[in-house]
């Protein structure tokens, strides 16, 4: 199943005549917590081909070949408070943790795939797209409710995200209306992820409605993952009011097996943002996200919350969280940006300043740093500080 899409647009792709494109990335990082220091980093290479046979039919592929150094194994409870992970090695309040040093390893091995495989046919009134492919829903950048496929990282939100296998329909309706559906296929259909939406626009604004069903994963440390089946209700709205760029995007979930979500059947998911581009060109974002979810109170965080956060089976760790973003094109090849985040309920977070030098015509020089603020038990004040160098050129 994994290789269908493989088998079936190759073909075409050979016999069409191509356009190759596509970027070589490599980065340097270096990551404080606490005791430990972290020095790992990869090379990249991405090679993007897409083709024509006729005006109906579009053939696209992506090959990704990805190379880790440094720090490849790394030990998960690093990044999660000792409090929290320390009962399930130490049970006995005697036994002390001097006595071994435990360990949750996760490995990071090369890869190299075909991430997006796709074929799109356009009939007179419909795309159907075939295949693995991008499925990016909502219109918040730091955060998505409405997004039941991708997860995104907090320092870099923008990052491009892998494809989703799956058949896409794309229908306009009157006016400028149209529908989306996406259909994840599996081996039963009920476990099948299927999301529709309902484009609108209305005047300076554009409406998004969407439901979606789906199997969620839960880690459960050692005995494997916790499926639990919920579905899902949103919206999201994006426009212009005063010069400012607003866009609200929520969702409400429910569930028929709540043992993984606390007893809840029904909980909500939303934020609000919005931004500006003042007249020296300098450009801010923020962004306010509440996640029902999430964990209201410090003390009631579980090793489970904490997995399920790391391996972004959830968008949130707790319940309240703000994300700011400013750049500002400071010299002719030389842009200035930072970016900060903030979790209301430990009071922890993080201000990441980016310098991103534009060195030749399609090659980028990025230096970016990370200093954490809160407690040593909270979500982000387990973490010192971080540096990140990148260097990307495009072809």
């Amino acid at each position: 199943m994994k290789h269908w899409g493989t088998l079936l647009l190759l073909p075409g792709l050979l016999l069409a005549q191509p356009e190759f494109f596509g970027y070589f990335e490599s980065e340097a990082s270096t990551l404080q917590i606490g005791t430990s220091n972290y020095n790992y980093g990869f090379n990249k290479f991405r090679l993007d081909v897409e083709a024509r046979p006729n005006d109906h039919i579009l053939i696209g592929a992506n090959l990704t070949a990805q190379q880790y150094w440094g720090q490849t194994t790394w030990n998960m409870l690093d990044f999660i408070p000792e409090e929290i992970w320390s009962p399930y090695f130490f049970p006995d309040p005697l036994s002390s943790s001097s006595y071994f040093d435990p360990t949750f390893p996760i490995t990071i091995p090369d890869t190299l795939f075909l991430d997006n495989v796709y074929m799109k046919v356009s009939l007179s009134n419909l795309d159907i797209t075939i295949g693995r492919q991008q499925i990016s829903n909502g219109v918040g950048y730091a955060w998505n409710p409405t997004d039941i496929f991708n997860f995104k990282s907090l320092l870099d939100p923008s990052y491009e995200q892998t494809g989703i296998e799956g058949l896409r329909f794309d229908y306009p309706l009157a006016y400028t209306a149209s529908v989306s559906v996406f259909i994840q296929p599996e081996q039963e259909w009920e476990r099948s992820a299927k999301q529709g939406w309902l484009k609108v626009n209305l005047g300076s604004f554009d409406l998004e409605l969407t439901k979606a069903s789906h199997i969620w994963g839960h880690p459960t440390f050692f005995s494997g993952p916790y499926l639990q089946r919920r579905s899902l209700l949103g919206a999201s709205v994006v426009g212009e009011i005063l010069g400012f760029g607003t866009w609200f995007e929520g969702s409400s979930f429910q569930t028929d097996d709540p043992l993984a979500t606390g007893g809840d059947e029904e909980w909500q998911e939303y934020l609000v943002g919005l931004d500006y581009t003042f007249e020296n060109s300098l450009y801010i974002l923020g962004e306010y996200l509440h996640n029902d979810l999430g964990v209201a109170k410090k003390s009631d965080l579980t090793l489970w919350d904490y997995l399920g956060a790391l391996d972004g089976s959830s968008h949130s760790l707790m319940q309240d969280y703000a994300f700011f973003y400013a750049m500002h094109p400071t010299f002719d090849y030389v842009t200035l940006s930072a970016i900060a985040f903030a979790n209301f309920n430990d009071n922890s977070g993080a201000f990441s300043p980016i310098v991103d030098w534009n060195i030749f015509q399609d090659t980028n020089l990025s230096l970016q740093g990370s200093f954490f603020w809160g407690d040593d038990n909270t979500e982000f004040g387990l973490q010192d500080w971080g540096l990140i160098l990148n260097a990307t050129s495009s072809f």
